[in-house]
């Protein structure tokens, strides 16, 4: 790929000088970055991964092996041969370029042999005084796994794609050198372990908030921000007001949330009564409830106007039941005669008569049965086709003790609603 401004000529003139890995850094990642066994097999005999030499050992987990005293883990296994494999990373400042440097470390552990290892570099993260990123990588292979690269190309300016911010995202050498820009903005001392670097050094050069942040030694807040950088834009001016009142949130993320609810709730979010709270998940969940409660509001009301479009097909075929009421000495069933009605009984009774658009069935009429104090019981439908009741519900659909006795009252009328249809 050809460069295609002055940033990404620098880029390649200065991938062309960089020289190969240390010993040091190969050694340390060797020891740090993939995890090193010991082969134990059902007689308690181990054989260390790292030496290839024998010994005894009958506990589990963490062992030093007593020959070349590297700490390893047991693992139980007849196998004879291991690999693994993992990425890590090295920090380098040449020609006012910040880059990061991806290898893969493979090792292959063989039962009485030493340790292989083989280091390779994949890519390198470049970053300018300005923030901008690019890369230069090995050519991408065809393969089951989008890390699949091929190992005879070079490494050459390459698209920035998201494999490249995966495999960046990796363990970091400790011995590093850094350009004058990001120790002046704050990027000194024991390098954070708990976002992605790159985007970190980029965001650092880019954005004077993330620059004010790790000056502060909030590397909380940083980390947090450097993964989610849109939350900044929404939650920038009432972290200022938080961090005024030494108000420090135990979960960013959460924190976060509630800035966004409290927004939709038409709330100041510069207001500390609110964006300081004492018990955050508390007020969280709280103000979670208030949206929910208000978005549901927002659907019914929408439902009922979608609704209100076919009123008029709804009294033309239900309107020859209405008035049609039954009653015995303790219930009262009538036929339900608007959409109201139906709304009203569907958010008493918790079931969905109205949310499903029973109104709309040109085969069933709905009843709701009261007691004589007007109190709700059950809910009926009455087929037309069928001249009986095909399902009768209590409050959440359930069936109540009056049950049998409501359906068999409807049945026994179900003469005046075929009646009723066929004069209409």
């Amino acid at each position: 790929m050809k460069p295609r401004n002055k940033f990404e000529k620098a880029v390649v003139a200065s991938n062309a000088r960089l020289t190969a890995i240390s010993h040091k850094a190969e050694e340390w990642a060797v020891k740090n970055v993939v995890k090193h066994i010991a082969f134990r097999t059902s007689g308690h005999k181990c054989t260390c991964g790292d030496c290839g030499e024998k010994f005894e050992h009958k506990g589990k987990g963490i062992v030093r092996c007593p020959h070349c005293g590297h700490k390893i883990e047991t693992v139980d296994t007849l196998k004879r041969k291991r690999k693994e494999a993992n990425y890590f990373s090295t920090l380098e400042a040449i020609d006012g370029l910040q880059v990061q440097r991806v290898f893969l470390l493979s090792v292959i552990y063989s039962k009485g042999n030493p340790i292989k290892t083989d280091c390779r570099e994949v890519c390198r993260m470049w970053v300018n005084v300005q923030g901008k990123v690019a890369v230069t990588a090995r050519k991408r292979a065809m393969g089951y796994y989008v890390d699949s690269f091929n190992w005879g190309s070079s490494i050459e300016l390459r698209n920035l794609y998201d494999v490249y911010w995966c495999i960046s995202d990796a363990y970091i050498y400790p011995r590093h050198s850094l350009i004058p820009e990001l120790r002046r903005n704050g990027l000194k001392g024991r390098l954070p372990d708990n976002c992605h670097l790159c985007r970190l050094m980029s965001a650092l050069l880019s954005d004077n908030r993330i620059e004010t942040l790790m000056k502060c030694g909030n590397r909380k807040a940083v980390a947090y921000f450097v993964n989610h950088p849109r939350e900044l834009d929404t939650c920038w001016a009432s972290y200022k007001i938080a961090a005024r009142h030494r108000y420090v949130p135990k979960d960013y993320g959460m924190w976060c949330d509630t800035i966004r609810l409290l927004e939709k709730c038409g709330k100041d979010i510069r207001s500390v009564k609110y964006i300081c709270p004492k018990d955050l998940k508390a007020e969280h969940d709280r103000w979670l409830h208030k949206v929910n409660a208000a978005e549901e509001m927002r659907r019914s009301i929408e439902k009922l106007q979608r609704a209100k479009q076919r009123e008029d097909e709804f009294y033309k075929s239900k309107s020859c039941f209405f008035g049609i009421v039954i009653t015995d000495n303790d219930i009262e069933i009538s036929v339900l005669d608007s959409l109201e009605a139906y709304k009203a009984e569907g958010e008493k009774m918790k079931h969905c008569v109205f949310q499903c658009e029973y109104y709309a069935k040109r085969d069933s009429v709905i009843l709701s049965a009261h007691d004589l104090q007007g109190n709700r019981i059950e809910t009926v439908e009455f087929s037309l086709s069928q001249g009986k009741v095909i399902q009768s519900r209590g409050v959440c659909n359930r069936n109540t003790e009056y049950h049998d006795r409501i359906v068999k009252l409807v049945n026994d009328n179900a003469h005046r609603f075929l009646k009723a249809r066929a004069t209409a």
